[in-house]
């Protein structure tokens, strides 16, 4: 359960109602809010947390916090508040059947995931494919990249982690989920090639790292590390292209929902009289936002039907997601006017969306990676991908 629906289910933040699922004469209830969960563990849900076992309380109904769903009373009604792929929000949820579409686990392991499929489908094994192939589509395994380097691009020449004898020296930095996911895919330069190899995260050493996003990334330290190579770059390359216009989708979506929550207080905000949507310094941003986020989508659409069609791509994937990550870092900077200072509190959403679409623009495949790729395209091709008539 996201913050915003933990809020809104359990009416913990009027603190007067109580969810009446929760009700019962001899039922407990359990709270599982993991600590080393950065988001879960902020003022806005620790606040919830009280305000609930606070109306609770009133009730005659026992709400205690455990760090585990394990450590729970096995009788209890459960809450996991989860703001990232945390163990026991997975564990809790993968043994109800149920998804989590709104968490950034959903979000931020797509591009993980997508790429280690492609990697497995362009280089990997009969015995590779076999194993973990089914588990990426069921949902069974999580993969996570760990490709980027300090001080490094995107490209394989920045490359600077070792690969020998199936062993991999060096480190890595903003692994997103690196403590959760099953397996990491890394890059690893292995004589005169870059290599793809899968590592255990068991078998490396985390360090959490604190990011704009206030998701879970990590830099992630590889000594001697058993490897397990599955392809070369030019299988990441190519499996780039799915991540990419998964990305391009998740920052349409940001830039609709962020859309929705500016229109949304432009037309509940009262100033001078009327309400401040109303006025022209905020309806024209608005109205313009919302035509380039439209361009965006149809954008999105044209490059993920091209991949499906299995037709020349070009760059459209790498336009797709710099064109809606640059919209969706805009429309949160225009809700942030709208909002004006409380969109920069913590218990208002419109921060966090500010927050995930600037590390979404800079970090899978930032800006000038991205320009470099399509200006190749039209500018050193025999014939432009795009024509303009």
């Amino acid at each position: 359960m996201n913050r915003r629906s933990f809020l809104k289910h359990t009416s913990a933040a009027a603190g007067i109602t109580v969810a009446p699922s929760l009700m019962g004469a001899t039922q407990g209830v359990s709270i599982i809010i993991d600590p080393r969960d950065p988001i879960a563990s902020a003022a806005p849900p620790a606040w919830a947390v009280r305000e609930l076992q606070s109306a609770l309380s009133q009730q005659g109904v026992t709400a205690k916090v455990y760090p585990r769903v394990n450590a729970a009373p096995p009788t209890d009604r459960r809450i996991v508040v989860a703001g990232a792929s945390i163990a026991s929000a997975r564990e809790i949820l993968r043994g109800a059947n149920v998804s989590m579409p709104s968490s950034p686990e959903a979000l931020c392991l797509v591009p993980g995931n997508l790429g280690g499929r492609s990697v497995l489908l362009a280089g990997g094994s009969d015995q590779q494919r076999k194993e973990w192939l089914p588990k990426i589509v069921s949902g069974e395994a999580t993969f996570s990249p760990a490709w980027l380097e300090a001080g490094g691009s995107n490209g394989p020449d920045s490359v600077r982690a070792t690969a020998r004898n199936d062993r991999i020296t060096g480190e890595k930095v903003l692994v997103p989920f690196a403590n959760t996911v099953d397996r990491l895919l890394v890059s690893a330069r292995d004589g005169d090639t870059v290599g793809l190899f899968l590592v255990e995260p068991k078998d490396v050493s985390l360090t959490a790292v604190s990011t704009i996003a206030l998701d879970a990334e990590y830099n992630v330290t590889f000594d001697n590390a058993p490897a397990e190579r599955v392809a070369d770059w030019d299988a990441w390359e190519d499996a780039s292209h799915d991540a990419l216009i998964a990305l391009a989708g998740y920052a349409t979506g940001g830039a609709e929902r962020t859309l929705e929550l500016s229109l949304a207080y432009a037309n509940e905000r009262d100033q001078f009289g009327r309400k401040i949507g109303s006025f022209q310094g905020i309806a024209h941003p608005l109205a313009d936002i919302a035509t380039e986020i439209q361009g965006g989508r149809v954008l999105s659409y044209e490059a993920a039907w091209t991949r499906a069609h299995g037709k020349p791509l070009g760059p459209l994937a790498a336009m797709a997601k710099m064109y809606t990550a640059d919209v969706f870092r805009r429309a949160t900077k225009i809700g942030q006017q709208v909002y004006g200072g409380i969109g920069f509190t913590l218990e208002i959403d419109m921060q966090l969306y500010f927050r995930r679409a600037k590390q979404l623009e800079l970090q899978w495949w930032e800006p000038r990676y991205l320009e470099r790729v399509i200006a190749a395209a039209e500018l050193d091709g025999e014939k432009p991908f795009i024509t303009v008539y």
